[in-house]
C-alpha cells in the first residue's frame, strides 16, 4: 500500500533572506578576484633582489654563511623518498617542491614538531600594492603545531625550476614580508633566513637589520643541506 505524501508549500522568503545570499555570493565573487590580482602581482613580482633592496631601503652582503656546519645523515626513509623521485619525471617547479623539496624539509621538521609549525602553501599577505602578497612554498614558524599561521616566522623556502636569481629575488621578498608579519604581531625577531632550491641546488639567505646576507656557496650535498637547515632552527629555539 502506497503512502500518501503532503508537501506543504512554505511562504515565500523574506527579501532579507535574498538580499543575505547576494551579498555573500557577491563576497565571495570579490575574495576569488583579489586573490587573482594578488597572484599577478605579489611576490613573485621580483624578478632581482636589487629591485626589492631598492623598494624596501634594505642592502644586501655576499658572505659565508656557514663555515662550521656539520653534515647529517638522512633517514633510509628519506634516501628512498628521493631514489624514488629521481625515476619520476619532474619538469616544473610543483613536481619537484613535491617529491623533493618537501620530503627534505618534513625531515627536519620531523625533529622539532613538538616546537615548530612548517607551513607549505600559505600567504603571507602584507600588502599587495607593495608586491607583498602571495602564497609561500614552505616556511616554519617558532610555535608549537597550529592550523593557522602565527608569527614568528622565522625561515622560508622558495622553489624555483632554474632561475636562481628570480627565486632569490622572490624569498627576499617573502622575508621582508614575513618580517612586517612578525612585527604587525608583536613578535619581532632579530634576523630571518630563506632558501632558494631547484631541488639539486640550494641557497641560503639572512635578513638582518635591514641587510640581506647572501649564501656564496651553493649546497648540493644532501647531508650537508640538513646539517644546515638544524643548525638555522637551533639558532631560535
Amino acid at each position: 500500500m502506497q503512502s500518501e505524501i503532503n508537501i506543504k508549500v512554505g511562504n515565500k522568503p523574506p527579501r532579507d533572506y535574498f538580499e543575505l545570499i547576494n551579498s555573500q555570493i557577491a563576497e565571495s565573487v570579490m575574495r576569488v578576484i583579489i586573490n587573482e590580482e594578488v597572484n599577478k602581482m605579489g611576490y613573485s613580482k621580483f624578478k632581482k633582489i636589487k629591485d626589492v633592496i631598492k623598494k624596501f631601503n634594505l642592502d644586501m652582503s655576499s658572505v659565508r654563511l656557514f663555515s662550521n656546519v656539520g653534515a647529517i645523515e638522512p633517514s633510509d626513509w628519506l634516501k628512498e623518498t628521493l631514489q624514488r623521485a629521481e625515476t619520476a619525471l619532474l619538469t616544473n617547479e610543483k613536481a619537484k617542491a613535491e617529491r623533493i623539496i618537501s620530503p627534505i624539509l618534513s625531515e627536519v621538521y620531523e625533529n622539532y614538531k613538538d616546537r615548530l609549525s612548517f607551513f607549505s602553501g600559505e600567504a603571507i599577505n602584507i600588502s599587495a600594492k607593495d608586491n607583498l602578497a602571495g602564497e609561500c612554498d614552505f616556511f616554519f614558524s617558532l610555535h608549537p603545531p597550529k592550523m593557522y599561521i602565527d608569527a614568528p616566522i622565522i625561515s622560508l623556502a622558495e622553489a624555483k625550476d632554474e632561475d636562481m636569481e628570480w627565486g632569490i629575488a622572490q624569498c627576499a621578498a617573502q622575508m621582508y614580508g614575513a618580517k612586517l608579519f612578525n612585527e604587525q604581531e608583536n613578535k619581532p625577531m632579530p634576523f630571518i633566513y630563506g632558501c632558494v632550491t631547484t631541488g639539486t641546488d640550494w641557497q641560503f639567505l639572512k635578513l638582518e637589520n635591514d641587510i640581506y646576507y647572501v649564501d656564496n656557496k651553493i649546497y648540493t650535498d644532501l647531508r650537508e643541506i640538513l646539517g644546515v637547515w638544524h643548525y638555522v632552527i637551533n639558532l631560535f629555539l
